[in-house]
């Protein structure tokens, strides 16, 4: 069911229109003001907003923005009894679907929401359609391995049923997900994402359910939970192996029954939302161990696909490394005319633990550093795993390498400080090109204290 926030602070109007809407199946909350629809968008999603402009407390200009800021597909239509060209201007600027002049018939309205709501799911299928004409590069499938895990997404995607894809960290996990969802019948509805892993069990029933006002110390609002947001469309459990006990029973219910209450709350939720999920886990050991659900384990892995490592399916590892040569030069406004052969030597030798990650990653080190045409040995940075440190396959650990950016991040940070955020000096006391040096002050946002009152924080890109 679509839901509609309408802010009006007439209130003959404002019931008129709850009515009319309600009645052609649309879920309708009203705000008397702006200040008001800002708290609704605060703590509820909607679908689209119709909103007067000119209101008490804020205008629709604002709630426009709240709107679009909480959540880009919400459509905005602005109201006014004005005919006010600037505002109209700023109003679709801003990013409003459309802009109406008052008086304006029920009829008129409600055929308007209806086209809005058609026209966006047109476009939705025509965006799936045209990314679907052409592979993601990250799931380049050069190999017979690759070619057979995307004939399996191409037979499921288009089904109901639960995935489970499993494999080591830096495989594409995600991206296979994002295949998943993207050709699917629900491509036009959100693809909704939770790490299990970087949520700790006090935050992570509240994020996957949400919660209620006042449900624990801390909770002033409502909160929306990502099985919600999910509602139509695909809810993405990346690191499903890392979830308690406790919150694997509660999965568990809203997989089978499709429903929930939020946290603190009495009120059942029904959805309708298909769950991919994956880990880099062995859950069949975890299950052996009591530290994970047998049943929650099958109702995950309807489907169970496996994403084999980078160095079992070498015949992707070239044409990667081009595709990530190419994408990182656009960035950097670099341009390479290709590999040495000596290079793709280097390349197709090494073992790659971190997978596509770690390939994606190197080459993004390598258009850094590199300063010829062609891409050399002593260009590829690579990092070796000690002999007798690698771990068991879907259990691998993230390996200190794996760090490279913090550590860069830092060492820049100082740099830039140590230089009087002179960025010529800064990059000279590095060894680095000027070019390079402000690519990594956009990259990790650094801003100049003088002109900011923050200091960088470490570890945001």
């Amino acid at each position: 069911m679509k839901r509609l926030l309408i802010v009006e602070d007439e209130l003959l109007l404002r019931n008129n229109l709850k009515e009319a809407f309600s009645g052609h199946g649309y879920h309708v909350e009203v705000a008397s003001d702006g200040a008001e629809a800002l708290q609704r968008l605060d703590q509820e999603r909607f679908n689209m907003v119709i909103t007067d402009m000119k209101m008490p407390k804020a205008s629709g200009l604002e709630v426009l923005t709240q709107a679009r800021m909480k959540d880009a597909n919400t459509l905005v239509m602005i109201m006014t009894a004005y005919a006010d060209i600037p505002s109209a201007v700023e109003a679709m600027r801003l990013g409003a679907y459309d802009y109406i002049q008052k008086p304006c018939g029920l009829e008129d309205l409600e055929l308007k929401v209806m086209r809005a709501f058609d026209h966006q799911s047109e476009a939705r299928q025509l965006e799936a359609l045209r990314e679907d004409e052409g592979e993601h590069p990250d799931l380049l499938c050069e190999s017979a391995e690759m070619k057979g895990v995307m004939a399996v997404v191409q037979k499921v995607a288009r089904s109901k049923a639960t995935v489970l894809i499993t494999g080591e960290t830096g495989t594409g996990k995600e991206m296979v997900a994002e295949a998943i969802h993207r050709i699917s019948t629900r491509a036009q509805h959100n693809l909704v994402k939770v790490n299990c892993a970087a949520l700790s069990e006090e935050l992570i029933e509240s994020e996957l359910f949400g919660h209620e006002r006042g449900a624990f110390t801390g909770a002033l609002r409502r909160k929306i939970g990502r099985f919600e947001l999910a509602n139509e469309g695909t809810l993405f459990l990346d690191e499903v192996g890392n979830m308690s006990p406790r919150t694997q029973a509660k999965v568990l219910r809203a997989l089978q029954d499709q429903e929930f209450e939020r946290v603190g709350g009495e009120q059942t939720i029904k959805v309708d939302v298909r769950v991919v999920a994956a880990t880099n886990r062995d859950l069949v050991e975890a299950i052996d161990q009591g530290e994970f659900r047998n049943d929650l384990f099958h109702r995950l892995s309807v489907v169970n696909i496996w994403i084999p490592p980078l160095r079992s399916r070498t015949a992707d590892i070239l044409p990667l490394a081009k595709i990530f040569l190419e994408r990182h030069g656009r960035e950097m406004h670099r341009s390479f005319l290709g590999f040495t052969q000596e290079a793709q030597n280097v390349l197709m030798e090494h073992s790659w633990p971190g997978n596509v990650r770690e390939l994606k990653n190197t080459l993004e080190r390598t258009v850094l550093m590199a300063e010829g045409d062609w891409i050399a040995p002593s260009d590829i940075s690579l990092f070796e795993v000690r002999p007798g440190s690698a771990s068991p396959a879907c259990a691998r650990q993230p390996r200190a390498e794996m760090d490279l950016a913090k550590l860069e991040q830092r060492a820049v940070l100082e740099a830039l400080e140590r230089a009087n955020w002179v960025q010529k000096d800064a990059a000279m006391a590095l060894g680095i090109s000027s070019r390079v040096i402000n690519y990594k002050v956009r990259k990790y946002n650094f801003k100049n204290p003088r002109l900011s009152p923050n200091r960088p924080e470490l570890g945001h890109n």
